[in-house]
């Protein structure tokens, strides 16, 4: 009896503590946004590359999320996004294209500012970097003809 006893005790002390853990948990309420990943490293481009990287998030909460808008930190940034409300548990995606023009030579960090409808923390910063190479300088090529025509006949 005594041990039938102690063996109620432990199984009732083991479902306490589960129920207790189990409670105190943070329910995530309206939406929320989870990136797989912040940042990208580009590499090493030639000035005038114009490359893409598509980021990638999941609605982590209980309601509709919707991107109310991306902002890049410069014109040389174009950025695509899913315009749609991402359902949760559903995945959607914003796509960064960066023009290398006028950077060669030198490294670059842009961002993007993305805001959210969630109701703490809206606004979330995503980032991208490399590094652009100068491009080739050509010369231009010697004129050996005229442009002016010599015979104008029609």
């Amino acid at each position: 009896m005594k041990k039938i006893f102690i063996i109620f005790i432990g199984v009732f002390l083991i479902s306490y503590s589960f129920a207790q853990k189990n409670g105190t948990e943070k329910k995530v309420i309206g939406p929320r946004i989870e990136f797989d990943n912040v940042s990208h490293n580009f590499g090493k481009m030639t000035e005038g590359d114009v490359v893409t990287h598509t980021y990638k998030f999941t609605n982590t909460g209980d309601k509709p999320l919707l991107l109310k808008n991306v902002r890049p930190s410069c014109g040389c940034t174009a950025s695509n996004w899913s315009r749609e409300p991402v359902m949760p548990d559903k995945t959607g995606k914003i796509t960064a294209k960066f023009n290398s023009n006028g950077y060669g030579g030198r490294n670059f960090q842009k961002s993007i500012t993305v805001t959210t409808n969630m109701l703490t923390n809206n606004v979330k910063v995503i980032f991208f970097k490399g590094f652009v190479n100068k491009r080739e300088q050509t010369r231009p090529k010697k004129i050996t003809e005229s442009p002016v025509r010599l015979n104008n006949n029609k």
